[in-house]
């Protein structure tokens, strides 16, 4: 499973790389602003996406991506996430939150053995 993560501030996307990488180390991860990425996330070719919404990013142009999280500044921390053709909401999102679609997404992977 890859996973790119480009929340904005630093501290954010490195803490939630940090405990993700804690539960799940088997699990490679970019991180860093799109404006760094630049192209790099193309070749990466992440499963899963953690942005916010502040970041002016096309999701519809997001080919590829599985599942991504958008964390909603606007709103405080809540987020909506996109996974097999279905979006939600969840309030206050949490690291346990982002661990079950993390689990979720993974299981969408072609060619990946379930359990």
């Amino acid at each position: 499973m890859r996973i790119l993560i480009t929340v904005e501030p630093r501290m954010y996307r490195e803490s939630l790389a940090l405990a993700l990488y804690q539960q799940r180390p088997d699990i490679e991860m970019m991180i860093g602003s799109r404006e760094a990425l630049d192209g790099q996330a193309e070749s990466f070719s992440p499963h899963l996406l953690v942005r916010n919404d502040t970041d002016g990013a096309d999701m519809e142009l997001q080919t590829g991506v599985l599942c991504w999280v958008e964390i909603l500044y606007s709103d405080g921390m809540d987020a909506r996430i996109s996974l097999d053709g279905e979006v939600w909401e969840i309030e206050d999102i949490c690291v346990n939150d982002l661990l079950t679609i993390v689990d979720r997404a993974e299981g969408l992977i072609p060619g990946k053995p379930v359990g």
